[in-house]
Parts: C-alpha cells; structure tokens; sequence
C-alpha cells in the first residue's frame, strides 16, 4: 500500500493537520493512526465533479461584487444583510493545499482547511463562515439526518474556530448555501445548450467550537500513540 507523509514523534517541525483529517480522527481514530501515523493511505474517493463545478459558479458569482458595496439577488431573497467579505488572503483560503493556518502552541499542530466563501455582516462587521452544498434531490435540502449532518456542523464549526484563532472577528452563524438540481425542467433551450436548473436553499446554522481545542489535543496524543 502506498505509503503518505506521516508523523514522527521525534521530530520538533510542527505537523500540518487539515481540518478532513480532524474529521477523520473523530470518525475513526484507527484510520486516523493508519493514515497520519503509519502512513497508510485510504482508498481515494470519486470527485464529485458537478459539486466542483458549482464550487467554481458560486464562488464566480460573488467574485463579481467582492469589495464592493453592491449587494446580490440571493441575499434579498434570504433577507441577508452582508457583502462579499474582501481580503488579500482570500484565494489562499478558499486553496485546498494552502487555506487559513493556526500552528495550536500546545500540540505543535498546523491546523488548516480551505473555505468556501466569507461574508461580512454589514451591521457589526463579523464575519459569516459560508459552506457551499450542492445536491439533485426531492424535496428541500437540509443538514440533518443522512449520515452527513454532523460532519457538516463540526466543519462549519472548525471553520469558526480557525478565523476566530486567526484573530478575525468571526459570527457564531454560518450559512450553508445549498443548490439543489432540478429534474423536472427541460434541458435544452432556444440555444441549444443544456442547462440544469438550481434551487438555492440558505440554511443559517449557529455553531459552537469550544469542542475544537480538546479534539486537537485528543489527535495529538493518539499519534503520539505507539500503539495502534
């Protein structure tokens, strides 16, 4: 099996840990250690290519009006009052080999992930943690229930914790920007070019990151393990 980049307890260099492999430590501590200690890599998942490609559109769309005071359709229609947050730093962020980095003193750990898109609150000037979702179901979309619910909390979660670390002023609410394919539309138009058709769900949801801290602590320690 091939062999990944992995801890070694002996060594003083701080070890990058990304926000999938906190995850991946909650989930299964065993495959965890596998991964990060051993250096055993799990099998890889398929792309799921159409989610990449409405990451890009969405992320395209608010590009358009970043640093300005101009608002958008998607706002109004969600009674949203915030701007596409501008930074020099941004393109890093949302980078999934670079993202926001917190190097944690205790653990010696560089925790990162790469976000979707930040927005600012036009009100108090915090900062709004946004997680784009895209789906092709019946029904309106949400983050409970299916398996996937609890992960995509605790993500928006270490997101939070992550900016707020980094200093930024960062709102206890984040938004999940949920597209949902429609099936029951036509597919080509006048032009001849086929066209999906998108619901937009936006799914407000208050995190708390005070279990962060500890689970990096926890990962540290298993690591540290010399046993599996």
């Amino acid at each position: 099996m091939p062999r990944a980049r992995h801890y070694n307890p002996q060594s003083n260099d701080p070890f990058p840990l990304s926000r999938t492999g906190l995850e991946q430590f909650l989930r299964c501590p065993r495959c965890f250690y596998q991964q990060r200690r051993l250096g055993l890599t799990q099998p890889r998942m398929v792309p799921l290519t159409l989610a990449v490609a409405t990451d890009a559109l969405l992320k395209n769309e608010f590009d358009k009006i970043r640093g300005s005071n101009n608002s958008h359709p998607i706002w109004e229609k969600f009674s949203l009052n915030v701007s596409a947050y501008h930074h020099d730093n941004i393109e890093d962020w949302r980078n999934n080999f670079r993202g926001i980095r917190v190097l944690h003193q205790k653990t010696n750990l560089e925790i990162f992930g790469a976000v979707d898109d930040i927005w600012q609150n036009r009100e108090n000037g915090k900062l709004h943690i946004v997680d784009y979702k895209s789906t092709s179901k019946k029904g309106e979309p949400t983050i409970e229930g299916g398996g996937f619910g609890d992960g995509y909390k605790r993500q928006m979660e270490i997101y939070q914790w992550l900016f707020s670390a980094s200093g930024f002023d960062t709102s206890n609410i984040g938004y999940f920007l949920y597209v949902n394919g429609q099936k029951s539309n036509g597919f080509y138009f006048e032009d001849c070019e086929g066209r999906m058709i998108f619901d937009t769900t936006m799914i407000a949801y208050e995190g708390t990151s005070d279990w962060v801290e500890k689970s990096i602590v926890d990962a540290k320690d298993c690591l540290h393990s010399e046993a599996l």
